[in-house]
């Protein structure tokens, strides 16, 4: 999975107010009453689809009007794009933290990945020391064959999950 910005921010706010919804509206309803803590990424995952003055309406004459006009003027200021002005410190910290929430995802995935790859060697290795097939590694584990081909042959280590890496590894070295 490629973690875009946009992407993340679309599944923070579905976290956050706890309901699979991409609707401005009605994250800006929560972020007005049930849960405060989206006006963040609410208002940067606006700016991402270029809807920010369309949010901006929707939260008029409330505290987040203020805050949305602080923040769209900010990033006004600092000419470069969204991300520039959050990795550059120009936007407030409370928007720079949701930036920071990002890249540590995006970071997760990318050690899962690496990590995935050397078990996958190391599991290759083994099966053929020890003539296992993919075939009887997917048959006992009860795993999706496309999937574990894919990952063990193909060398794709984004087709399976940490997890289930460390199950075919550990079920092979044993």
């Amino acid at each position: 999975m490629n973690l875009t910005f946009r992407g993340f921010l679309k599944l923070y706010c579905q976290e956050l107010v706890e309901q699979k919804t991409e609707n401005l509206k009605k994250l800006a309803h929560f972020a007005l009453t049930d849960a405060p803590r989206v006006a963040e990424p609410l208002l940067l995952l606006a700016l991402e689809r270029g809807k920010a003055d369309y949010l901006r309406s929707l939260v008029s004459g409330s505290s987040l009007s203020i805050e949305y006009d602080s923040a769209c003027e900010t990033l006004e200021a600092a000419g470069g794009s969204l991300e520039d002005a959050l990795e550059n410190g120009a936007m407030p910290r409370r928007y720079q933290n949701v930036w920071r929430a990002y890249q540590a995802r995006k970071r997760a995935v990318d050690a899962d990945r690496r990590v995935n790859g050397l078990m996958r060697r190391k599991s290759v290795e083994a099966m053929e020391r020890k003539g296992i097939t993919c075939y009887r590694v997917c048959k006992d584990l009860g795993l999706n064959k496309g999937n574990v081909y894919a990952y063990l042959h193909g060398g794709d280590d984004a087709k399976v999950s940490r997890e289930t890496a460390r199950k075919i590894y550990e079920y092979i070295v044993a």
